[in-house]
């Protein structure tokens, strides 16, 4: 990770349907590509409301 400058989002909850993983993925769609373009090494958590930066 830390040699490809990779950005990684996990869920924060792990008891999500596939339904709801696909429609939150979805609904922040836009902010996940803002993540992307700014460069790694990063991970972010995907929250119900909002994505957050939890690494490093």
């Amino acid at each position: 990770m830390l040699e490809r400058e990779a950005v990684l989002f996990h869920l924060d909850d792990q008891q999500l349907r596939s339904a709801e993983v696909a429609g939150r993925l979805d609904a922040h769609r836009e902010v996940i590509h803002r993540a992307v373009s700014r460069g790694g090494p990063a991970a972010y958590a995907v929250r119900r409301d909002r994505i957050e930066r939890s690494w490093p």
